[in-house]
């Protein structure tokens, strides 16, 4: 699977923080999102985790919102 590298940077910390893999923090919100809350799905974050994760997203630089991903564009890396 592929992630955008600053996406993937805020998942491994927000994983750490939860004491979790990286797979159980992607499994735990993929099957919340696959659960019907009112209009909407049910979250696997609590008030706090909410707040850390938009620190994070800070200082990992994602400045997208969760409608982004359909214009995201590969770049090929430089050789080194």
């Amino acid at each position: 699977m592929r992630l955008e590298r600053r996406l993937a940077a805020v998942l491994r910390d927000l994983a750490a923080r939860k004491a979790m893999s990286v797979g159980e923090c992607l499994e735990e919100t993929l099957l919340h999102t696959f659960e019907p809350v009112g209009d909407g799905v049910a979250n696997p974050h609590t008030a706090a985790d909410l707040h850390h994760i938009q620190e994070l997203k800070r200082e990992h630089g994602v400045d997208y919102d969760c409608h982004a991903s359909h214009r995201f564009v590969e770049r090929q890396e430089e050789s080194r």
